[in-house]
């Protein structure tokens, strides 16, 4: 069986959302309920994570875990979908500028 999940990739998605985010490796794990030191394995894909770690950085870095382990959505809703649609002639720098802004206005969206 082909294996599907490319740990590395995986842990280079976490890496690059938590630097993103100004956390360290120990703020994420505090977060987490796991250790610095095995954020830092997952980071660099030399250990596997459970489901449930998973979920739990996924929470913590507000991402979908689908985004962690494949690098996308998976099933994306009519909503993404056309947002990507809008964005598609946008440079990258300005799409990544686009959804640190979206995902900030979304974690306040209680307060709005």
């Amino acid at each position: 069986m082909e294996h599907l999940i490319d740990y590395s990739e995986t842990g280079s998605r976490i890496r690059k959302q938590r630097e993103q985010m100004g956390l360290t490796q120990e703020q994420l794990g505090e977060a987490c309920e796991l250790s610095a030191s095995f954020v830092g394995h997952i980071e660099r894909g030399s250990r596997k994570l459970s489901v449930e770690s998973l979920y739990k950085l996924a929470a913590a870095l507000n991402v979908s875990a689908d985004y962690l382990l494949f690098g996308r959505m998976l099933q994306e809703t009519s909503l993404p979908a056309e947002i990507s649609a809008l964005l598609q002639h946008t440079d990258s720098g300005k799409r990544e500028q686009f959804w640190r802004t979206v995902k900030i206005l979304a974690s306040h969206l209680d307060e709005l």
